[in-house]
């Protein structure tokens, strides 16, 4: 744990002020596209729905609760929206700027590997980061740490390494998770499995054809192979934005067995199971 008195810098403690904005696991440059389009695109649109209809099926708006790896803190300003008051943390200080543009006025700057936090919030969500971990089962250890007793864990990540393409290396992505590979990750680090879920599932023969079509060939990428990733025509990004809003409402009565996406929900061990 993260022992050291924050640096406040604009309004927000810094527990890790001297991380480089080029970070391994996650660059700086990547908050500004995501703020311009997680708004606005399908993905981050139907994302963001999923990952709140899960959260409020299970966690009171009233707990104690942080976004960590929180980017922009797009989904917890939604989650504002359901009467919470969700903290963010961030290893990057311009995406806490974002997240204070949004309203959310609890924020903080600390390194995942250096947790400055213990036995203090009662729900922690981890969307779309563990895949950009080099240490995962320390990251979800010290995530453990900051849970108290019976506190849950939302964790998404990209699925199957067969739908790998070269937007997944350009993303900073590790690893792309199946069930069984995300399941004993979590286990690893002293959670209870609750529910463990593919989603973007009607999807997935698209996200194949792309891993075709844009193979990783480990060559340098340019800056429009980088936008285009992200950027759809508006007509397409309607339509699947509806096929993927249909998927969401079913998604408990369709077959379990693969999705462009994982969501896991796990729960901290009390203490007198960790003896």
């Amino acid at each position: 744990m993260n022992q050291n008195k924050p640096v406040i810098i604009n309004g927000i403690p810094c527990y890790s002020p001297e991380v480089d904005s080029q970070h391994n696991d996650y660059p700086e440059s990547g908050l500004k596209k995501l703020y311009e389009l997680e708004s606005k695109h399908f993905w981050f649109i139907s994302r963001y729905e999923f990952i709140i209809k899960t959260i409020t099926k299970r966690t009171n708006s009233n707990c104690r609760f942080i976004e960590i790896g929180a980017g922009t803190g797009n989904v917890s300003r939604k989650l504002m929206d359901k009467g919470f008051k969700p903290a963010v943390g961030e290893i990057h200080l311009s995406g806490l700027q974002y997240a204070k543009s949004y309203g959310i006025t609890e924020c903080y700057q600390f390194d995942l590997y250096n947790t400055p936090f213990s036995d203090c919030y009662d729900a922690i969500g981890l969307f779309d980061v563990l895949e950009h971990l080099d240490k995962p089962e320390k990251a979800l250890s010290n995530i453990n740490s900051m849970l108290r007793d019976n506190g849950l864990l939302y964790i998404t990540v990209p699925a199957h390494m067969w739908l790998w393409n070269k937007y997944d290396r350009l993303a900073g992505h590790k690893i792309r998770y199946t069930k069984p590979s995300l399941i004993q990750v979590a286990q690893q680090a002293n959670f209870d499995i609750i529910e463990c879920r593919y989603f973007f599932i009607f999807i997935t023969p698209l996200l194949w054809l792309r891993s075709k079509l844009h193979p990783d060939k480990h060559l340098e990428a340019t800056i429009q192979e980088e936008d285009s990733e992200i950027h759809v025509n508006t007509m397409i990004n309607k339509t699947l934005l509806a096929i993927c809003r249909l998927e969401n409402l079913i998604n408990h009565l369709l077959p379990n067995i693969f999705g462009g996406s994982l969501i896991l929900v796990v729960r901290k061990r009390a203490n007198k199971d960790n003896i």
